[in-house]
């Protein structure tokens, strides 16, 4: 598999409560990194159940330095939720994992991780370049 230049793609994943004090909630997430800062939107099963709707909806802001990602995910109001989670991490070298942790300041943190779900921006130019040029 070849290494990644940026996070930019789909990708799956879990954040996690202390104690299991709530259950773990899977979510989807679509990211754009472009030098180093990326925005993004993330979709949750409403879980809580604070306000109508299956699905919750937020958008993410963040940086990458290295392996080194932090950002925020703003809920916008869907299923009930419009605070900001704090979340920080460490991606692996080939930029298709992140682990770390999630916070509310002054009220709970608790652990993600997030996995790519496509193969990324470069390896599908890379596939279609080959394609164009009757290699693939």
């Amino acid at each position: 598999m070849p290494e990644r230049a940026s996070l930019t793609g789909a990708w799956s994943g879990a954040y996690r409560y202390p104690g299991d004090l709530r259950p773990e909630t899977v979510f989807n997430a679509q990211i754009e990194e472009v030098g180093g800062a990326f925005t993004g939107s993330l979709q949750e099963p409403n879980v809580h159940r604070l306000g109508p709707g299956g699905v919750v909806t937020s958008d993410i802001e963040g940086v990458r330095a290295g392996n080194a990602v932090a950002f925020t995910k703003f809920y916008d109001g869907s299923g009930g939720m419009s605070h900001a989670i704090r979340y920080e991490g460490t991606a692996n070298a080939a930029l298709t994992r992140i682990d770390g942790v999630w916070a509310i300041p002054r009220d709970i943190s608790g652990t993600f991780f997030m996995v790519r779900d496509d193969e990324g921006e470069e390896a599908q130019a890379e596939r279609a370049e080959a394609f164009s040029e009757g290699r693939g």
